[in-house]
């Protein structure tokens, strides 16, 4: 049968009016919300940020509520304000899957009247030239760099069926609608960064990319040559183990794929890993106690990871503020789930912010970096319905 946006909204119980809407969705949980009840903007790395937390949960159970909730979203620079709220309603329920076929919204169409790279092609390959020379005199193993568009768009965005139209092409994904303080930071992330449930946590990190194909046998080649790529690999194997060196001190037991996975997305390839673990037994330890220990992890950031901040904060000339953060939520008996903000875009109004990252190593090539770049642009350049080529 014939997909609509009616059914998708129906569903979601997504109303076309409401914008303020917060709703994340995964394999796991569907979690929706609005309104707020009290805001959390203190940086998660403050000393007092876990008290905080303890003391909003506590003023929530205090008006009746049972197991409060915490949603929102953390800065790709822990150090940078937060944007979380106890919401003044919510609810977990089953994950979205409704069995029906992935759709585009035909009729959802938006035209770019004005664009913009930050930085453009030739700045953005100067940048990674230098990155690439800094692997010659530091300890730097991976630096990931990023450029950002800005598109203005011919009309205000209907951020619910801007919803559904990303949930209906990305069927597999992390969907994401996060009401911000001027914007909708929106999406559907491929990449979990943690999820706790009782003691036990998992983790998927993605690292090694390569863009899909249209014809069906260039396309497999593409993800075979990405599984035996030397460089993938090796960039990969960085994001995992620094997640098992982040979770062993906090874990009586771990499990990892000997060997990553083949995974992907509608415009994109991915390397895929796995990783299960359990908290100690006696451990009291936080959702965002663990996030703490894993974000930003090489995926976004690189590693060493204080080297390749410091790379990012001396080459990009944009500020990343929630892109390559973190979406999700938690609740006061600890549960949570998290996933990271890329594959999204900042919508406020007609104005649209899309943003991509590239993991540099020594083999890395600018001109693949920018292409790579660009092709992880394309899944929210679909759910536009964005017809004219801007990449």
């Amino acid at each position: 049968m014939d997909v609509t946006f009616p059914d998708y909204a129906g569903a979601l119980a997504l109303d076309q009016s409401q914008n303020d809407l917060f709703l994340f969705n995964s394999n796991f949980n569907l979690v929706r919300a609005n309104g707020v009840s009290q805001r959390l903007s203190t940086p998660i790395l403050s000393s007092c940020f876990n008290q905080e937390v303890q003391a909003l949960f506590e003023r929530e159970k205090a008006k009746g509520i049972a197991n409060p909730m915490i949603v929102g979203a953390i800065p790709f620079d822990m150090d940078q304000p937060t944007q979380l709220v106890a919401p003044r309603w919510s609810e977990r329920v089953t994950p979205f899957n409704t069995g029906l076929s992935p759709f585009v919204d035909e009729d959802f169409v938006h035209q770019v009247v004005d664009q913009g790279f930050t930085p453009n092609q030739m700045p953005f390959l100067e940048m990674i030239e230098q990155a690439l020379s800094a692997f010659k005199g530091e300890n730097l193993k991976k630096v990931v760099l990023s450029k950002i568009l800005d598109l203005t768009l011919d009309k205000m965005v209907d951020i619910p069926r801007l919803l559904a139209n990303i949930m209906g092409q990305n069927p597999n994904a992390y969907h994401f609608s996060v009401p911000l303080e001027n914007s909708v930071l929106i999406g559907a992330s491929p990449e979990l960064l943690i999820r706790k449930q009782a003691n036990k946590v998992f983790s998927n990190p993605l690292a090694g990319s390569a863009k899909r194909l249209q014809k069906p046998d260039n396309d497999r080649q593409a993800g075979e040559a990405l599984v035996k790529s030397v460089k993938d690999q090796y960039e990969h194997r960085l994001v995992v183990d620094s997640i098992r060196s982040s979770l062993m001190p906090l874990v009586e037991s771990i499990h990892i794929q000997p060997e990553p996975n083949l995974i992907s997305t509608p415009t994109m390839w991915h390397l895929s890993t796995e990783i299960e673990a359990t908290l100690l037994t006696d451990n009291t330890t936080s959702i965002f106690d663990l996030i703490k220990n894993m974000h930003p992890t090489p995926a976004m950031c690189g590693t060493p990871t204080q080297l390749a901040k410091k790379h990012i904060e001396s080459l990009e000339p944009h500020q990343r503020g929630f892109f390559s953060g973190l979406v999700g939520w938690c609740d006061a008996q600890g549960n949570g789930e998290w996933a990271i903000a890329i594959r999204c875009a900042e919508v406020s109004g007609n104005k649209v912010k899309l943003f991509a990252g590239a993991g540099v190593v020594p083999d890395s090539s600018p001109e693949s970096e920018w292409l790579e770049t660009s092709a992880k642009m394309r899944t929210m350049i679909n759910a536009f319905g964005i017809k004219e080529s801007i990449l």
